[in-house]
């Protein structure tokens, strides 16, 4: 079979081939250290766990709507009040399998062949592999201190700029943005009316040295009515097989057309571990603080 020039012009995962060979090394008794995806070696907090099991004892086996339980789309919209001060009703919420998959449909929505896309360097293998085979144009920006600034930004801006790929706390390098370096990229896009910021917060619970997330939607209502937030359950609550991630958007419209093509793909996120999922953004902000802190601890060895 002839294989789409799409597809032939996308990578294979590398973090996801390391970690698959780390496994099967492991598996052999060879004693390894995986530096390659980023998976918590934490077990889901049991009472996550239990909230599922109960599920699948009540029989939640059935398809949900697509973009997730309305349960599981306020337990969301009261994590973003409470800890962003954002108000988000349900119908601006999409629940997929995955930040990932999440993040891959926001970019099918948005992109037209040839937009661009701005990603600061280093950056997460997936988002440019994303871009080519949506018929993106990936733009790299190089970095300061692991960082973009607000010259760096204005000089990549062009007519065909689509969307800012945003990722703080940051996957590689756990690089911070703070509020005067978030102001400052908001002047710098309010030149440019067009370019979406997808705000890539997935790290936000596992951040070090008493420094504080903050989210760009939070700054300047400009750019928040512009800017689509990309969290999930993955990493701050150890729960990276569940699948779990979720989209919140300015506009019902944009979170409709999300919804429509997740309804073609995979449909509703899978219905039982949705309780797990309510559960962890209502009480699971312990479990993930001492996680946070064993993680420091191991980084200051």
């Amino acid at each position: 079979m002839e294989l789409s020039k799409k597809v032939l012009a996308v990578k294979p995962s590398v973090t996801l081939e390391i970690a698959a060979k780390a496994k099967a090394m492991k598996a052999q008794g060879i004693d390894v250290i995986s530096l390659s995806a980023g998976e918590p070696d934490f077990d889901t907090p049991d009472f996550i766990k239990e909230a599922a099991i109960e599920s699948l004892r009540k029989g939640n086996t059935k398809y949900t709507p697509v973009p997730g339980t309305i349960e599981l789309r306020q337990a969301i919209c009261r994590k973003l009040k409470r800890d962003q001060g954002l108000d988000f009703t349900p119908e601006q919420i999409v629940v997929g399998c995955g930040a990932k998959h999440v993040i891959f449909n926001v970019l099918f929505a948005l992109l037209n062949p040839g937009d661009e896309v701005l990603i600061p360097v280093p950056y997460w293998l997936s988002y440019p592999e994303m871009v080519t085979v949506l018929g993106g144009t990936n733009v790299f920006l190089p970095s300061t201190n692991f960082k973009i600034t607000p010259d760096i930004l204005e000089k990549a801006l062009t007519p065909r700029s689509k969307i800012l790929i945003l990722n703080s706390p940051s996957n590689p390098t756990g690089a911070v943005y703070s509020k005067e370096e978030l102001l400052a990229l908001c002047t710098a896009l309010k030149k440019f009316q067009n370019v979406t910021v997808l705000s890539d917060e997935i790290y936000e619970k596992l951040i070090f040295d008493g420094k504080k997330h903050i989210s760009i939607a939070t700054l300047d209502p400009e750019i928040a009515k512009r800017t689509v937030i990309v969290n999930g359950h993955s990493k701050a609550y150890a729960m990276t097989g569940w699948r779990l991630g979720y989209a919140a958007f300015p506009e019902k419209t944009l979170a409709k057309a999300v919804e429509s093509i997740q309804s073609h793909s995979t449909s509703n996120p899978v219905s039982f571990t949705q309780p797990g999922g309510v559960v962890a953004l209502d009480q699971g902000d312990a479990e993930a603080q001492k996680m946070c802190a064993v993680f420091q601890k191991r980084r200051d060895l």
